[in-house]
């Protein structure tokens, strides 16, 4: 695709699901329950279809013979080298790993807007955890079972073929489908939880004043559009260089955030933080 074009589309996108998080946090949060159950179906679907056709023995094969090494080159490696053990290249499976199962730090932003939080916070980040880590693992247990393709084949994009395999073209076209969509809720909750990041930074006098001002639908009106202008910034780079610069900066923050615990337990051993 060409750049422009490229640029002109995410752009354009970034900016209507901005405007949908401007409206108020109601939209996004009923956005997303109608994406979660849209995008989770057609792997529920196959997972049950999947179920009796799984060869058990399949899941401990061991991968072709320098299979990853083969399909990456070293001048695309990056800062590091890529290190190559059992035909894994460990380091990008690290990273999508950290990216796709990080940020769950940062729903803690959403606290002053839920109902008794000290019981239904904690609560729901314990079960939205397990939800994601088996959304990863079944689904991905069935499509290795229940397929007989090499791990060469496993390119981006290949669960699609997979579960097609299994349960036909149309749940294929479903998951593609999800995919899509799941990437609309993603940014929705990315861009609430780092405006009311920002705006709690403000109120606080970390960052000026002006990011404390408040929407009429009672969304941060600055930090939605410092998010904004960042993330039609960031549309021109390559998706991987993205993934490893958010991941790098991710860890410094859960660094920080470690740093700031272990200090306000010392401080403050009576536990009152606030």
């Amino acid at each position: 695709m060409n750049r422009l074009v490229r640029f002109v589309i995410l752009s354009s996108t970034s900016i209507i699901l901005a405007y949908l998080n401007y409206l108020g946090l109601e939209i996004v949060g009923k956005m997303s329950i109608v994406i979660c159950i849209v995008s989770m179906s057609p792997f529920i679907i196959m997972v049950l279809i999947g179920i009796p056709k799984v060869n058990p023995h399949r899941w401990f094969e061991l991968p072709d013979d320098d299979v990853s090494a083969n399909t990456v080159r070293w001048e695309d490696s990056g800062w590091l080298p890529l290190v190559n053990v059992w035909g894994v290249l460990w380091r990008p499976l690290l990273n999508n790993l950290f990216w796709n199962l990080n940020s769950f730090d940062s729903g803690a932003n959403f606290s002053g807007d839920t109902r008794d939080p000290g019981k239904n916070f904690p609560r729901g980040m314990f079960y939205s955890v397990i939800l994601v880590v088996f959304s990863y693992f079944i689904p991905l247990l069935i499509a290795i079972g229940a397929t007989d393709n090499k791990q060469s084949d496993w390119v981006d994009g290949y669960l699609a073929v997979a579960i097609s395999e299994i349960g036909g073209r149309w749940l294929g076209a479903w998951t593609v489908f999800a995919s899509g969509i799941s990437n609309l809720a993603l940014f929705q909750a990315e861009m609430s939880t780092d405006a009311l990041g920002i705006m709690g930074m403000a109120e606080r006098g970390m960052l000026p004043k002006i990011f404390a001002t408040k929407s009429p639908h009672g969304t941060p009106t600055y930090g939605i559009l410092l998010g904004t202008l960042v993330i039609v910034g960031m549309s021109v780079a390559d998706f991987r260089d993205i993934v490893e610069m958010l991941n790098f900066t991710y860890a410094i923050s859960l660094l920080m955030e470690y740093a700031a615990f272990i200090k306000l337990r010392i401080a403050k051993k009576e536990g009152k933080f606030c």
